[in-house]
């Protein structure tokens, strides 16, 4: 590693002055690195020990869908972890079942005081 202090973090921070996280869990196959040392929002994904099929399939894939495979990849990972999209109000109302009559969510209309059930 060479002899730069790492102080601070800017777009021009080699990358061996980012932090790193490490996936203890997997043999250290993976590595996360924040793209930026002070906000975290993307991060840098190394992931190591991938069979060479998969990889094909992933190309092969990418291009069926005209995109590149990291692209490619970003998508399967969103789409396996759940990504982070809200639902519109409208896509919450289309996905609600079709259950019930009209009838059954009609609204009563308020014609005075109710009847007093205790006197």
């Amino acid at each position: 590693m060479p002899s730069t202090k790492c102080t601070g973090h800017s777009a021009a921070t080699p990358i061996y002055c980012l932090p790193s996280i490490r996936d203890r869990r997997n043999d250290n196959n993976a590595i996360i690195t924040p793209s930026n040392g002070e906000e975290f929002k993307m991060a840098t994904l190394l992931v190591r020990g991938v069979d060479e099929a998969l990889v094909q399939r992933l190309r092969e894939q990418a291009v069926a869908n005209g995109r590149s495979a990291e692209a490619e990849h970003r998508a399967i990972l969103a789409q396996a972890l759940g990504g982070t999209a809200r639902l519109s109000f409208a896509e919450v109302l289309a996905a609600m079942p079709d259950v019930g009559q009209d009838a059954d969510f009609e609204r009563i209309q308020d014609t005075g005081e109710a009847p007093r059930v205790f006197d």
